[in-house]
């Protein structure tokens, strides 16, 4: 019995001292945040009244292809403060200071963004990799046929927009390829009717591009779609320089889909004035900080119905006296728009 009693002791403390440990290890996690917040905050502070003199084009680890305020665009360092503090990416607006030449350039600061753009590696990231900063207007670019139009992704392209507070509109490629008699002009209706923004366009042909360049003019503008849709083929119709090579269509297992040619994005200049972040296509969408019951407000065709449901907190899945099914049982909400809700509402946790 002596020997039991030993044991539990022991294993007792050894469990004590686990709980200790943890805590002390998030304890210096916070405190490690706290500091580097406040060195955060001291940096910024020594720019205070200085405008930032670059936009980042593209990151790459310690480096950074930047344009400057005389127009030239030199791989800048990053200082290892601003490196472990902030980081960059594309869109980034950054204070410089010149190196050891007057080619050489150094990051030594990062200005607050006014937005991110996060794109998930997986199931499992939870946090998500910033991939765009400060962007003014995502272009959801998509086609109707090869391959074809998938609306749950644009779905939840329009949701992330949403949540970003990022403008965004849809941008229809491959006319030339796409009959009059196509449903998937149909399917496109229910964008419409909730305001959203869509322009036809043929890199091809050059139709529906001037119209499309007056919605890009003066702005950053991400171009988000899954690889395959024209991305590529669209920026070079507009001329962008250092536009992406144009990549080839896989057919493999029955299905149609573009294969990768943009690895990392990067801003290009517009001729009008003006950028667009041509960005890796992505095939699996990461909505990032999104909860179940913050959904509901980013499908604006829901809100006028929403307010009749018997409950508050509604979310419009099989609560009773819900309002929003009703109206899509009568045809006043579109079915495949409520589908790809009730799709995005179970992948995401409580």
């Amino acid at each position: 019995m002596g020997k039991k009693k030993s044991g539990g002791r022991i294993a007792g403390r050894g469990r004590r001292s686990g709980a200790r440990s943890d805590s002390r290890s998030e304890k210096q996690s916070v405190n490690r945040e706290v500091q580097e917040q406040r060195q955060r905050e001291r940096l910024l502070a020594s720019f205070d009244g200085v405008p930032p003199d670059g936009l980042v084009l593209c990151q790459f680890g310690s480096h950074a292809e930047t344009f400057l305020a005389d127009g030239s665009q030199p791989m800048c360092l990053l200082t290892p403060k601003v490196h472990k503090l902030f980081g960059v990416c594309a869109g980034d607006w950054v204070w410089t200071e010149r190196g050891a030449t007057d080619q050489e350039h150094i990051i030594v600061g990062r200005s607050a963004r006014r937005n991110e753009l996060r794109r998930k590696r997986g199931e499992e990231d939870r946090v998500g990799h910033v991939i765009a900063a400060n962007v003014d207007l995502m272009a959801i670019t998509t086609a109707l046929q090869e391959p074809p139009l998938r609306t749950g992704a644009l779905d939840r392209y329009l949701v992330l927009a949403s949540v970003l507070g990022i403008e965004a509109m849809v941008v229809l490629t491959k006319l030339d390829q796409t009959p009059e008699e196509d449903p998937g002009w149909q399917a496109l209706q229910p964008y419409r009717e909730i305001g959203v923004q869509i322009v036809a366009t043929s890199s091809e042909t050059g139709a529906g591009l001037e119209e499309l360049r007056s919605h890009l003019a003066g702005r950053v503008t991400v171009f988000a779609g899954h690889s395959g849709v024209g991305k590529s083929s669209l920026c070079q119709a507009l001329g962008l320089e250092g536009a992406p090579e144009i990549g080839e269509m896989s057919r493999s297992g029955g299905r149609v889909r573009g294969r990768h040619k943009t690895s990392i994005a990067r801003l290009l200049p517009l001729p009008r004035g003006g950028w667009v972040v041509d960005t890796p296509g992505v095939r699996a969408i990461g909505l990032v900080d999104l909860t179940r019951g913050d959904v509901p407000v980013h499908f604006p065709e829901f809100s006028s119905f929403a307010a009749s449901c018997g409950f508050g907190d509604c979310l419009h899945l099989s609560e009773g006296e819900c309002a929003v099914r009703a109206a899509v049982s009568d045809g006043l909400i579109p079915a495949a728009r409520y589908q790809s809700y009730q799709r995005l509402i179970a992948s995401l946790e409580d």
